[in-house]
């Protein structure tokens, strides 16, 4: 009922407050995708990449554990939501208390559903002509997907073209490839199974830390 409030709230906002609260919650740097799993298999994992200083992470809003993640990381951890198609998997994404989302679709239904209830949302695009659609979107930001297939090459041709300062990327990003989307300009990097290898499949933590160490150097570059 209290996040049921809090977005009643947030719909009572005028757009240019929506805007701003949207602006503040957009995320940056290194972003950890965790996939659909039980909140046991997250607890440990997430411990150890906040730990090594890794607190952004998005999973996807239909995942049972999310308000649980939430529950128990929320504060020392900003938590987002991924595939999400629709103004339904917006509206689960806010009442299960997601910071931003990140979009299978660049539709106008979820980018207004996103702006309805002040959350950041990034809707899917892999081209330029796509990117510069999405942005066009209300609230306008971008998901590109799959990152793995453009390539990091992209990255300075969307700087020229004035698309880079809203895209955050995701599929495949390894360290050296996120370092390079960061540097020349993209919002944010989503880092999957690169970071996370068998984490989730009863692989070691410890392994995991060890993993760590690269993608945090990048958060490290981006913020000097």
């Amino acid at each position: 009922m209290a996040m049921a409030s809090r977005c009643a709230r947030r719909l009572d906002r005028p757009p240019s407050i929506m805007r701003t609260v949207s602006d503040q919650l957009c995320p940056s740097g290194v972003v950890v995708s965790l996939p659909d799993a039980p909140l046991d298999d997250h607890v440990g994992a997430i411990e150890v990449l906040i730990q090594e200083g890794l607190t952004t992470f998005a999973l996807p809003a239909a995942c049972e554990a999310f308000a649980g993640v939430v529950a128990i990381f929320g504060a020392r951890a900003v938590v987002g939501a991924t595939r999400v198609a629709d103004a339904d998997g917006v509206r689960l994404a806010a009442e299960r208390g997601a910071r931003f989302v990140l979009a299978d679709v660049a539709s106008v239904e979820v980018a207004s559903a996103a702006q309805e209830v002040g959350l950041p949302c990034h809707g899917s695009a892999m081209t330029p002509a796509e990117v510069r659609a999405a942005l066009a979107l209300p609230d306008g930001r971008v998901l590109l997907y799959p990152a793995d297939v453009t390539g990091h090459a992209i990255a300075p041709r969307l700087r020229e073209l004035g698309l880079i300062e809203r895209v955050v990327a995701l599929g495949g990003v390894g360290a050296y490839a996120a370092g390079e989307w960061l540097k020349a300009g993209a919002q944010a990097v989503c880092v999957d199974s690169t970071l996370l290898g068998d984490a989730y499949s009863g692989g070691s933590l410890g392994q995991l830390r060890d993993r760590c160490s690269s993608f945090v150097a990048v958060n490290r570059r981006q913020s000097s």
